[in-house]
């Protein structure tokens, strides 16, 4: 029967994704790799190490990209902002988009719509196509 995690190296496992399985974090890697890269978790907690220096240690030993969730702070706050900003940045362009194109309708509308002769086109043009309907 497997042992407990320890609550420190818990959190920090599901923090870490696995650089033995790509695309999987290190909770789920089957790989024996991923078991014994756990066990040195497990015992690092088990010795007093906290979580955050657990991910730390495991990230200078492979590498930054393995880092599930981004650094809140330096350049990782970037990837926290940059989506949320990018975001609203979209919706203001859609806002004015939209704006911009229902000036456009009212300012045709309000112009007074069709002129005499073009009205008289029109109202010709109904009447030929209601005598060719009668005609089926």
């Amino acid at each position: 029967m497997a042992e407990a995690l320890h609550p420190e190296a818990g959190e920090a496992i599901s923090r870490l994704r696995s650089p033995f399985c790509p695309g999987l974090m290190l909770e789920v890697c089957p790989t024996r790799e991923a078991e014994a890269l756990r066990d040195s978790i497990q015992l690092g907690a088990a010795e007093g190490l906290s979580a955050d220096s657990l991910v730390e240690w495991m990230i200078a030993g492979h590498g930054e990209e393995y880092r599930a969730w981004p650094k809140r702070s330096g350049a990782g706050l970037l990837a926290w902002v940059a989506p949320p900003l990018a975001l609203l940045m979209g919706l203001a362009v859609v806002v004015v988009v939209l704006r911009r194109l229902m000036g456009r309708e009212t300012g045709v509308a309000g112009s007074g719509g069709l002129s005499d002769e073009e009205q008289a086109r029109l109202d010709e043009a109904m009447a030929e196509l209601e005598a060719m309907e009668d005609m089926q």
